[in-house]
């Protein structure tokens, strides 16, 4: 991989994001108001726990928030006609999906930085700093997946003409496993059985995801680019 290639690509992406802000505002102001709407409508009336369920409307959030910025993978470089230019430059294949997805991941991070605390604040009330090696252990291992995956598939689909619908119709049942032990994994350790054998099988569960699609655009991502 080009080290030098690849640094410069994850550089434009995040510039450029810090000058138009499209990506992350619209991300952030999606999973804020869902936060938000789920926190009025599944609020149990007598204090009733939610954190059996919360872990499920985390994910969901911030998968559907990634979409958004999935979306707009590769906008500027299609609809500015820079694509054909970034293929004929000396670089690997790999790293232009390996920069892609860095910053595919800074953005949802960025996001989630923010996004926690503010779940934490509604839902889980302390528990997650209870147990925060364990959930920041859940979030890497989730993002990459996501990242790895939607950037994969975001490739395939940019030269479709409704690549804004067909991005997440092949995104979401793939997606849908990491999504179940994403979910699952936060629901355990909100409701305190961080270090069960379930929490810990989530995790392997996510890696075992990670490498999979990793190794897959791996292997194809240089057809996936140049059709």
């Amino acid at each position: 991989m080009g080290w030098r290639q690849f640094k410069a690509m994850v550089r434009k992406d995040v510039v450029s994001e810090l000058r138009t802000r499209e990506t992350v505002v619209s991300m952030f102001l999606f999973v804020v108001l869902a936060m938000i709407v789920f926190h009025y409508a599944f609020t149990v009336s007598g204090g009733g726990r939610l954190s059996f369920y919360t872990g499920g409307m985390l994910w969901v959030v911030f998968v559907f928030g990634a979409l958004l910025g999935l979306n707009r993978s590769f906008a500027h470089e299609k609809d500015d006609g820079c694509l054909d230019g970034l293929l004929l430059c000396p670089v690997d294949r790999m790293t232009i999906y390996l920069a892609k997805m860095t910053a595919n991941l800074i953005f949802l991070g960025a996001i989630q930085v923010v996004a926690v605390p503010v779940f934490a604040l509604f839902f889980a009330s302390g528990r997650i700093a209870t147990h925060l090696p364990a959930f920041l252990a859940l979030v890497v291992l989730a993002d990459l997946g996501i990242a790895a995956l939607g950037t994969l598939l975001a490739t395939i689909t940019m030269n479709t003409r409704s690549r804004d619908l067909l991005l997440p119709i092949v995104f979401l049942p793939l997606v849908i496993p990491l999504l179940i032990a994403a979910a699952s994994g936060t629901s355990a350790l909100l409701s305190g059985a961080a270090g069960a054998p379930s929490v810990l099988g989530r995790l392997a569960f996510l890696l075992v995801y990670d490498g999979v699609f990793l190794v897959l655009a791996y292997g194809t991502y240089d057809v996936a680019i140049g059709e």
